[in-house]
C-alpha cells in the first residue's frame, strides 16, 4: 500500500462522502476556519445568504490584519460588519492590532 502524504492523510481523516480518487468529488467534515479581512466580508455575506445561524466547526477564526489603513469609511464599516456577524455566527473575532492571522495547524 502506498503511503499518504499530509494532504491525503488530512482528507481521509475527514471524508464523510465519495471516494479518495483523484477526478471524484467528495464531502468532507471541516472542523476549523481562518478568515482574514480581506475576504471575511464575503464569507460572512454567504454564510447569511445560505441562511446559516451558527457555524458547526470546532474551531472558526476572523481576523483583522489586512485591510487596517483606511483613507474612507469602507475599510472600517467592513471591521464593523465582520465584528456583528461573528458574534451571530459563533465566531472568533481577532481585532485589528492583535497580531497576523496564521492558519491553524492539524494535529495528524
Amino acid at each position: 500500500m502506498m503511503k499518504h502524504n499530509v494532504a491525503q492523510k488530512l482528507i481521509k481523516q475527514h471524508l464523510i462522502s465519495g471516494n479518495m480518487k483523484p477526478g471524484q468529488e467528495i464531502g468532507l467534515k471541516i472542523d476549523q476556519t481562518l478568515t482574514q479581512d480581506a475576504t471575511g466580508t464575503m464569507v460572512m455575506l454567504e454564510l447569511e445568504a445560505m441562511g446559516i445561524d451558527r457555524v458547526k466547526t470546532e474551531a472558526s477564526a476572523q481576523y483583522v490584519d489586512h485591510n487596517l489603513i483606511q483613507e474612507d469609511y469602507r475599510n472600517a464599516d467592513d471591521h464593523l460588519f465582520l465584528r456583528s456577524a461573528t458574534r451571530k455566527f459563533g465566531i472568533y473575532y481577532s481585532r485589528p492590532g492583535n497580531g497576523v492571522s496564521i492558519p491553524f495547524t492539524c494535529n495528524s
